[in-house]
């Protein structure tokens, strides 16, 4: 795996990605604030869940993710087919070994990226706007909680509107595995298809029909969304299962190919 992060390291093309995906949600915060007159908290502040105005950072970053993600670290696949220098690693640790290395490799790239880009901008929120007011959602509180024994339904949005702290470290973790996920699944479409003009296009396709309509993982990446807890497992579900099926069967397929 050192060779894998050696080359990570070296890449001018994966490090501009992680600077622009760290500098996202810090180019968010400082849009945010000069949007409104008044400070949001810092909870109220923090990337995932999108208070400034038009969203600009959150589409340029979520929307385009797949893109960033195959130039970082799960396109290397395709590069080793491009030098022809597959092979020679194939012979060097075996297929078992090659492949799965890839697969891991990009969940963990992939994944502490979004972690460390998240974490980055929620110690800033709470360095600059620790003095924020706004918060849009704590004066529901009183109301959510006279109805929770009627609607238990809303259980889910009291408790994180309740634990703020706490419900964003929850979502910014779980839009890091997710994240992750869709590095080895990025990395898995590429062992299916080595070839960018089809690998870029069937990715970002994929991921346009996952952030779309009534099931989007999308509404995952939003800590305080009005959506019930039972939507969100499903759409979180929706979206991991097909990606293990992809990766697992591509690493099979990979594994019990002919490829030398």
């Amino acid at each position: 795996m050192k060779a894998y992060y050696y080359r990570f390291i070296k890449s001018k093309r994966s490090m501009l990605i992680m600077t622009l995906m760290i500098l996202f949600p810090i180019a968010d915060l400082f849009l945010l604030n000069s949007q409104w007159s008044e400070k949001f908290t810092p909870n109220q502040s923090a990337f995932l869940v999108g208070n400034s105005e038009g969203h600009m950072m959150q589409i340029l970053m979520l929307w385009f993710l797949p893109i960033y993600i195959l130039i970082m670290v799960s396109e290397y696949y395709i590069q080793d087919v491009q030098s022809n220098s597959q092979s020679i690693h194939i012979l060097k640790v075996g297929k078992r070994k090659y492949f799965g290395r890839q697969l891991i490799f990009s969940f963990i790239v992939a994944f502490s990226v979004m972690l460390i880009s998240l974490l980055i901008n929620f110690l800033l929120v709470w360095l600059i706007n620790y003095n924020g007011t706004q918060d849009p959602y704590t004066a529901a509180l009183p109301q959510l909680s006279k109805i929770i024994n009627q609607h238990p339904e809303f259980m889910y949005s009291y408790f994180i509107i309740a634990n703020q702290t706490l419900a964003n470290l929850i979502f910014i973790l779980l839009v890091s595995v997710i994240v992750g996920v869709l590095g080895s699944g990025l990395t898995a479409i590429c062992f299916f298809f080595p070839k960018r003009v089809y690998a870029y296009f069937l990715a970002f396709a994929l991921w346009f029909l996952d952030i779309t309509g009534d099931h989007a993982v999308m509404i995952v990446f939003q800590p305080f969304n009005e959506y019930p807890w039972k939507l969100v497992l499903t759409n979180i579900g929706l979206f991991l299962s097909p990606a293990f099926i992809l990766i697992v069967a591509s690493y099979i397929y990979k594994v019990k190919s002919d490829e030398i």
